[in-house]
């Protein structure tokens, strides 16, 4: 998928490392594609797979293994590369460092410290290919939809991807994603922001309810006074970490205008706005968006879809809420309110109640619309697009 590192494994000990298999295996957007245990053998993988990163273990013959890590930096200067060693002294850090490696990780090894490295590698070389898909989702007006077209869009992605897909409910006070889902979360964003300092992957883990759907949970705080520890702070160490270890992330944003929000929606590389087929409503939605350009948000990660359209009775059109916005709606998700109440308060999304329902059918559609904007669909363009298949080509042409 696009969103993926594909990782090759260079370890020149006959053992192998277990240890670094498994704590790669747990970074949601890493694919181990190749291991390699000779110069030779890693020349053919970077000759004939897409690796995105690699890692060198170097123990126990570090010397030897910075040799092919400069070669390989040399010759390959677009790729990232992260050094493993259980040697922690200046020389060993410094060592593969100088040759070329982006990180050094330290063994035993500590999942936080190995998400990092990997991020930081990450995002020298590649960029947009190695971040997360970031949704904030807020409603125009109030009852607009916001919070069950977050939920079941996250369920959608989750069946497209069949990844897990997280779904934060930023609503501090009164969010009831948890509810949408029939679920009572232990720990909340709330136990997040009180670990402060001590907030890692092992804590995040604890707080995110993964349920059965492949959807992920953080719920609002359990008391409503116990949002005020939520800073922003909190939501963007929240969101750096969740990002790391989920492939899509869904946030419902409440829709007043507090630094928490702003913290999240700066952070999205989509905000879909829901607006109704109501003058107020659509109003609001060409506000909020104007609002949202002033912040520096660059116009076109800014979508607006139309809840509860309505062809056959409805007075306002798609294109009456393109003229009014100034910019086309990105799509359409039809009116059944009777349907879609009883899905909420029965606590279980569309899909689980009728899965050829028209509202599942137009989440569905925009779940794979993000996908195919990103190139998830095809294997071939994935890889077509990516910096080391097109370095290949220029080498063996």
């Amino acid at each position: 998928m696009g969103n993926h590192l594909h990782v090759c494994l260079y370890d020149a000990s006959s053992e192998g490392d277990n240890e670094l298999c498994r704590a790669i295996g747990e970074l949601n957007f890493v694919r181990v594609g190749a291991r390699a245990g000779t110069p030779e053998a890693l020349a053919n993988v970077l000759r004939d797979e897409s690796i995105n990163l690699i890692f060198f273990h170097l123990d126990p013959h570090a010397d030897a293994v910075v040799e092919v890590i400069e070669d390989v930096a040399n010759r390959y200067p677009d790729l990232a590369l992260i050094a493993v060693s259980e040697q922690t002294h200046p020389h060993a850090i410094l060592a593969p460092m100088r040759a070329g490696c982006d990180q050094f990780v330290c063994k035993p090894i500590d999942s936080a410290d190995l998400a990092l490295a990997v991020t930081r590698a990450a995002s020298k070389h590649l960029m947009k290919q190695a971040q997360s898909r970031c949704i904030c989702i807020t409603g125009a007006s109030g009852g607009a939809g916001s919070t069950s077209i977050a939920c079941n869009l996250a369920l959608e992605l989750a069946h497209v991807t069949d990844r897990m897909c997280a779904l934060v409910d930023l609503d501090l006070q009164f969010g009831d994603i948890a509810l949408n889902f029939d679920c009572e979360p232990k720990y909340t964003i709330y136990d997040l922001a009180v670990a402060g300092a001590d907030l890692d992957r092992t804590i995040l883990s604890s707080a995110v309810l993964s349920l059965p759907s492949k959807v992920g949970i953080l719920s609002r705080p359990r008391m409503v006074e116990q949002h005020q520890e939520v800073t922003a702070e909190t939501i963007q160490r929240v969101l750096q970490l969740l990002t790391v270890h989920y492939e899509n992330l869904i946030i419902d944003v409440p829709r007043n205008h507090d630094p928490r929000n702003v913290t999240a929606l700066s952070a999205a590389d989509l905000i879909f706005i829901i607006c109704q087929p109501l003058v107020p409503s659509i109003r609001n939605a060409k506000r909020y968006n104007e609002m949202l350009v002033r912040l520096g948000i660059p116009d076109e990660r800014i979508k607006i879809i139309m809840n509860r359209e309505d062809r056959r009775n409805g007075r306002i059109t798609v294109k009456d809420v393109a003229d009014t916005i100034k910019k086309p709606v990105f799509a359409c998700i039809p009116n059944d309110y009777q349907f879609v109440s009883r899905s909420i308060d029965l606590g279980k999304p569309v899909a689980s109640l009728d899965r050829n329902n028209a509202v599942r059918a137009a989440i569905r559609r925009i779940a794979r619309e993000i996908t195919s904007e990103a190139g998830e669909d095809s294997k071939e363009s994935s890889e077509g697009r990516g910096f080391l298949s097109r370095l290949l080509s220029r080498k063996s042409s």
